[in-house]
């Protein structure tokens, strides 16, 4: 990782969730997962541990920072009937385009959506429904947003659609509903999120919109207002050969009424009421194995705010960053 705009990597690489390191070489992850598909027996399970920076980003985000080793998936599946799946213990969230992984998402670091619209991962009972070969349906009851012991007596309902309407089109609409804010709270939570994606040849075309409340929101005056949040991204992602690929992606995400997403989890705030934030990336992927590959990556980052630190610690609206990586997958 490389920030042109402080070198030192002091403070680093804002609006980061993972690839917060300015001027580094970082092990972010060695994941490792051990499962068991549901089969004629009617159960399964899917583990998955990580070490490294990212288990340790994902820890925090689950209040359990200094610890760089992370149960990030335990889950165990059950399918009494055909079709019907019951899972049960942590599992990550089913919104959004890209994923924990980063290794299978189009580009190297996750975008704003991912690090600020969306959580990581709940702990709690979901059930899965196969309509037909073309829609499933899944709703379930958990403790929240990256909480494993609950922080509220209230839980969070969670539900997805997903379809895939024609050949090379996949489409899916999820969301979130519960009581996010430790208890006394009178706040409820709501997250609207949909996802499409078009395979044609060598060209994948994706899109993600999503939609955010909190009512009794204790940022608001008096703490009886509501916040809202709200963002779009495009990815486009080309194959040049079956070993080279080159992946685009542009969101914007903005906030209103102080609702301070951007806060969340990392210093990408101004305190302002209402910030809009926007980035650009470009990744180029070469595979030299089936199983062994490379990325090379140019983000830029730009505010309507001064939120990005240089290294005398002045603020700017803008952050440029290289980056490149080299992964191997079994």
């Amino acid at each position: 990782m490389y920030n042109f705009a402080n070198s030192t990597n002091n403070p680093g690489n804002q609006g980061r969730q993972f690839d917060t390191n300015g001027n580094s070489f970082n092990l972010n992850t060695f994941l490792l997962q051990i499962s068991k598909p549901v089969a004629d027996d009617k159960y399964g399970f899917t583990t998955k541990l990580r070490t490294g920076q990212d288990a340790a980003a994902l820890n925090a985000a689950q209040g359990q920072a200094g610890n760089n080793f992370a149960v990030q998936e335990a889950y165990v599946s059950y399918a009494p009937i055909a079709k019907l799946t019951f899972s049960g213990g942590r599992f990550v969230t089913s919104e959004g385009y890209e994923g924990i992984d980063s290794v299978f998402n189009p580009n190297f670091s996750e975008g704003l959506l991912f690090t600020f619209a969306e959580p990581l991962t709940h702990t709690g009972l979901k059930a899965n429904y196969v309509v037909s070969d073309k829609i499933n349906a899944t709703v379930g009851i958990v403790n929240g947003w990256d909480v494993a012991p609950d922080n509220n007596m209230a839980k969070t309902f969670l539900w997805q659609v997903a379809t895939t309407p024609a050949k090379g089109l996949t489409w899916s609409f999820q969301g979130l509903y519960g009581k996010e804010l430790a208890d006394p709270t009178h706040s409820s939570r709501t997250s609207l999120d949909t996802v499409a994606a078009y395979v044609m040849g060598k060209l994948t075309l994706a899109g993600q919109a999503n939609w955010g409340q909190q009512t009794n929101d204790p940022a608001t005056t008096g703490g009886a207002g509501t916040t809202h949040w709200d963002g779009l991204g495009v990815w486009a992602t080309f194959a040049e050969t079956d070993k080279c690929s080159t992946s685009a992606r542009f969101e914007v995400m903005g906030d209103q009424n102080n609702a301070n997403r951007f806060g969340v989890p990392g210093a990408f705030t101004d305190g302002t009421t209402n910030q809009t934030g926007k980035e650009i990336t470009l990744t180029q992927k070469h595979m030299f194995t089936p199983s062994m590959g490379a990325r090379a990556e140019f983000r830029h980052d730009w505010s309507n705010q001064a939120t990005f630190l240089r290294d005398d610690g002045s603020a700017v609206r803008n952050q440029n960053t290289i980056s490149a990586d080299w992964f191997v997958t079994f």
